[in-house]
């Protein structure tokens, strides 16, 4: 039986080759249904390795969209994936937060004060913190990147390196169980690395089309991670191949959000 990880990258190889596919041509190929087709090809979509269109997908040839542009997406979702990020500081807690809409979303729900201080890559999270009295607000330097919504580079790892914090809510582009965390850029990924190893403890809130979506930059294994925040709606078969790793991470499934 084919896993949904090879016929996924054949996908993508083939949209790369031909520049675009049909989802019914792809059920017959692959023997599978349309239905499962449609998932492989919003997932990738998602993942930026291809774009999907009715009927089927095609090669990629925009440029990905902006962080203000995807900063209302799913607005709710990150919401509750937000509060359970929350739920992870504990008082007097000094916090690197990636960038990310998630984590900007986390960054408007932070009491004043609940962390000592919130370091981040991150100016729209520094603006978002920025009338906090009791809590200090620190801006990484670098070189800023707007599809990121960033500060990026050699000079942002270097300030990463340095420090040393009990929290690392860290973003990630894709959560696969046999690969581990990934990202869609190779800057991204090095700033990534440097937040994980620099905190006592890691946190990683992912949304479910990030979920087994092939990234082509790998940030560390899932082990560098001491807990995963899902939607309380993850996939059961996403989850079960999570929880029959060895060791286990720690996964927290997020409050639903109320209607």
């Amino acid at each position: 039986m084919q896993l949904a990880e090879e016929r996924r990258q054949q996908i993508v190889d083939m949209v790369d080759q031909q520049g675009k596919v049909l989802a019914a041509e792809l059920a017959l190929r692959f023997q599978t249904s349309e239905d499962t087709i449609r998932r492989d090809l919003r997932d990738l979509d998602a993942a930026g390795l291809l774009r999907r269109v009715h009927g089927g997908a095609m090669r990629r040839t925009r440029a990905e969209p902006s962080f203000g542009q995807r900063s209302d997406d799913a607005g709710d979702r990150k919401a509750m994936l937000a509060q359970a990020l929350v739920d992870a500081v504990r008082p007097g807690d000094t916090i690197l937060v990636d960038a990310g809409t998630t984590n900007l979303a986390f960054a408007r729900l932070l009491e004043d004060g609940r962390a000592a201080a919130v370091i981040t890559n991150s100016p729209q999270i520094a603006l978002a913190l920025g009338e906090l009295r009791k809590t200090k607000v620190i801006l990484l330097g670098g070189i800023y990147a707007g599809h990121a919504g960033a500060v990026l580079g050699a000079q942002t790892v270097d300030e990463i390196r340095r420090l040393r914090v009990n929290l690392a809510v860290v973003g990630v582009c894709s959560v696969e169980a046999d690969r581990g965390l990934g990202a869609s850029d190779a800057e991204e990924a090095q700033v990534k690395q440097a937040m994980l190893a620099s905190a006592s403890r890691r946190v990683v809130a992912v949304l479910n089309e990030r979920l087994e979506a092939p990234a082509p930059f790998l940030i560390a294994p899932l082990i560098d991670a001491d807990q995963l925040v899902l939607e309380a709606d993850c996939p059961p078969d996403v989850l079960e191949r999570l929880r029959q790793l060895d060791p286990t991470p720690d996964i927290k499934l997020a409050a639903k959000v109320k209607a």
